[in-house]
């Protein structure tokens, strides 16, 4: 019964990612469209959900610490990932890249809200967080000295802080502190700019689920790499999240158990869908074993989770 009650609430998302892939069979929706969505997501519709959300949290010191671990984790794992090259046969220098970090934006969040709701979106935020940082000042710095040498840092800082997601959730974190939550909610004028941000965010997980059907498609090429690199972080990565999830959360912090989802549900996600952005000056087997790689672990993301809410169920 638990089984079939999570698979209720995970099957909608396989449902919309299943019209993405029809979409595009079809030929329904041009790659630019899909294009236009993800920005849609990325600028309007994840920033409306988190603002929401964070405008209803009230800041608390063990966040910061859950926030310092998972950055932490994320940049223990890359250092590992340079020693593995050898053991996994893989000499591609992006492989490191491939064991961190997490795709939250484009996937975590949909697919956590699709079970948990949209008013618990926060807690999964705030485990992103840490390795938002890590991606941001580590992860995409280190991508871009492989392929173009060092960039400034001051303009890592500036391009971290114009991001729509981090402006949403220190926006909404004000917005609460400032007390202008329960002012807005309390009149029926300025609680309908909160209700069209309730409505705009909602959008987030369907226009998502639909991106990722759409771009489910493997390049030419083998699969062993990709699927050497998948095991590896899923054997990294579970361990930590479900010790992070109950031992950590649960038991030392005292954190209810859809925080636990929360952590379990980021060390299943994908690596960052960035990556192929910053390896211009890659060869063709690196880019294609790079996508291959993100395809896989998205689809080994969408089966996995099935088995987060049979753990945690939601209430």
């Amino acid at each position: 019964m638990v089984i079939l009650t999570a698979l209720s609430k995970v099957l909608p998302i396989f449902l919309l990612i299943l019209l993405g892939v029809v979409l595009r069979r079809i030929r329904l929706l041009s790659v630019g469209t899909v294009e236009d969505l993800r920005k849609l997501v990325v600028n309007v519709t994840l920033p409306a959900a988190l603002f929401l959300a964070f405008a209803q949290v009230s800041i608390e010191l063990q966040y910061l610490f859950i926030v310092i671990l998972m950055f932490l984790a994320c940049w223990l794992v890359l250092m590992l990932g340079r020693f593995l090259g050898s053991p996994l046969q893989i000499s591609s220098p992006i492989l490191p890249s491939l064991l961190t970090g997490f795709e939250a934006g484009m996937m975590g969040y949909a697919i956590f809200a699709a079970v948990y709701g949209q008013e618990n979106i926060y807690k999964f935020g705030i485990v992103d967080l840490g390795q938002v940082l890590f991606v941001f000042f580590i992860l995409v710095p280190g991508l871009v000295r492989l392929s173009a040498g060092a960039q400034p840092f001051r303009a890592t800082i500036i391009s971290f802080f114009k991001t729509p997601v981090i402006l949403a959730i220190v926006g909404g974190l004000l917005f609460k502190q400032l007390g202008l939550t329960e002012l807005f909610s309390s009149q029926p004028l300025t609680n309908s700019i909160l209700e069209t941000l309730r409505l705009v965010g909602g959008m987030t997980t369907p226009l998502v689920a639909i991106v990722i059907g759409f771009g489910l498609q493997f390049k030419a090429g083998s699969l062993g790499y990709p699927l050497r690199t998948v095991a590896v972080r899923l054997l990294v990565w579970i361990p930590f999240g479900l010790a992070m999830g109950y031992l950590i959360m649960g038991n030392w912090l005292g954190l209810d158990p859809v925080f636990q989802a929360a952590a379990l549900t980021m060390v299943i996600l994908p690596p960052p869908f960035v990556i192929p952005l910053f390896m211009s000056n890659s060869d063709g087997d690196d880019t294609d074993y790079v996508l291959n790689t993100l395809t896989l672990a998205t689809l080994v993301t969408l089966v996995a989770y099935t088995i987060v809410p049979v753990l945690f169920p939601p209430g």
